[in-house]
């Protein structure tokens, strides 16, 4: 098997092969699409539909498929669950009843499309206990709670701002904690008795705030940040978004805004943040904006602007799940208030940074230890390609995988088995070339279909087509 690795490198990268206009071929949009997306591979009989309609809307269609698909609530859930930093354990220690409820707050803003500016508020505005009002977990998740903690990471999220230097930490210092009786639940509340040398707020662009006795003195400064007129606020997650999609914001860091850090394409950033606020800040509405983009359909990089990014870490372990057929098994180490996730969980659906495998580790799964969107190592390291090459474990995988025994037994012949296992692998069917080195494979080792077929999968694996989005 590991001749044939090498004997592989010799294949045809069909997902650079090109087209006459600078519009990425179909098979190529699918896999994007469904990765950017859903952070999931497209099953056999998806790619088939897709490929064969001659639907001439057929990529709008399948954008709005999976963006209000479980799927792709589930994958944006992930991502403000890096950065709000769920986490059961240390630093976050919000224990695992906070997760599960915070990962369910999230979730529902998600999956009923809450404005974004409707959002924050709820979560900036929050108190009560941790359980039943479980955006309240927001100001858990810190070693150090104080109100120049909870300001610099309301800064960094929804301003971009690594470095605050006005003193708006105040209009949060009447926030304190007390627990109760029931195991790990706090409550989180407003100390109006909270007095102050002096009461004026000026903020960075010059609003004044007033700090009034027996008020909650977070109101006035979460309308200023969360209005229409912050134009900041609505860039950011611009901004944030177009990251998320592409791998590289407008302004890169997409959570380091400076004078000397300037976007890339001003016009395209104004463009979408006018865009976001004209739409009542429909974050919804904002993906799709994006993903229908002539970037987001465009050719990979150099011969279009489409700029290939290899697989986050909980993506690559799925997919290899998803191909074999074989899933890990997941578990907390905090035991309450369950310890096993159920068969078949999905680590982009684990929602707790705390739960993890060595696989995961491997990858460069996100540590949730900071806001930051850096935190996510997807750098190709020798420690993968050697597992990925040479792993017992995941050669045992291949060999016992149902999926592969299945399209083994279902297939119509040579021809129809390559485009099965291509398709649930790189979702795609086989080309010419590669048929045809395969078969010469074949028929050269005189080995049996079932050997060939275990081969072709391994070492598609391995393939930079397979590890990156491309």
């Amino acid at each position: 098997m590991k001749t044939f690795l090498i004997l592989a490198v010799c294949l045809l990268f069909s997902m650079v092969e090109a087209t006459a206009s600078n519009q990425c071929r179909d098979e190529v949009f699918l896999r994007r699409a469904y990765l950017t997306i859903t952070g999931a591979l497209p099953q056999p009989d998806e790619c088939e539909k897709f490929l064969d309609s001659k639907d001439a809307n057929k990529r709008e269609a399948l954008i709005d498929q999976l963006v209000d698909s479980e799927l792709g609530l589930k994958y944006i859930q992930m991502r403000w669950g890096d950065i709000l930093r769920i986490k059961s354990e240390f630093p976050s220690n919000l224990w695992p009843n906070g997760v599960q409820a915070y990962n369910r707050w999230v979730y529902e803003k998600l999956l009923h499309n809450v404005p974004y500016n409707q959002m924050i508020r709820e979560l900036l505005l929050s108190s009560g206990s941790n359980f039943r009002s479980p955006a309240a977990n927001f100001y858990r998740g810190f070693q150090k709670r104080n109100s120049e903690v909870f300001y610099a990471n309301i800064n960094l999220l929804f301003l971009g701002n690594r470095k605050c230097t006005d003193n708006g930490h105040l209009c949060f210092s009447q926030i304190k904690f007390k627990d109760t009786k029931e195991w790990k639940e706090e409550i989180i509340y407003l100390d109006y008795r909270k007095s102050i040398p002096w009461q004026k707020i000026v903020l960075g662009d010059g609003t004044r705030i007033e700090l009034k006795p027996n008020t909650d003195w977070r109101e006035e400064y979460v309308a200023w940040l969360t209005s229409p007129n912050n134009r900041r606020f609505a860039e950011v997650m611009v901004n944030r978004m177009w990251f998320w999609v592409f791998g590289k914001g407008i302004v890169h860091e997409p959570d380091d805004w400076r004078e000397d850090n300037q976007p890339s394409n001003p016009q395209l950033l104004k463009e979408l943040t006018d865009y976001f606020v004209k739409s009542n800040f429909d974050m919804r509405k904002l993906l799709k904006k994006i993903l229908m983009s002539e970037h987001f359909h465009a050719k990979m990089a150099p011969e279009g602007s489409y700029v290939a990014q290899r697989l986050p870490a909980e993506v690559i372990v799925d997919a290899l799940a998803s191909i074999t057929g074989k899933w890990a098994t997941y578990m907390s180490r905090v035991p309450e208030p369950f310890t096993y996730y159920p068969p078949r969980t999905r680590s982009t659906h684990l929602g707790d940074a705390t739960v993890s495998s060595s696989e995961l580790e491997l990858f460069g799964k996100v540590s949730r230890d900071v806001s930051l969107e850096s935190q996510r190592n997807n750098a190709i390291t020798s420690r993968q390609l050697l597992y990925l090459m040479n792993s017992s474990e995941l050669e045992r995988r291949i060999r016992t995988s149902n999926s592969l025994q299945q399209a083994y037994l279902n297939s119509k012949g040579f021809d129809d088995l390559v485009d099965n296992l291509t398709l649930r692998v790189l979702s795609r069917r086989a080309t010419e070339a590669e048929k045809k080195l395969y078969k010469e494979y074949m028929e050269k080792n005189k080995l049996p279909l079932m050997e060939v077929a275990i081969d072709i999968m391994w070492m598609q694996m391995n393939s930079n087509e397979f590890l990156y989005n491309h």
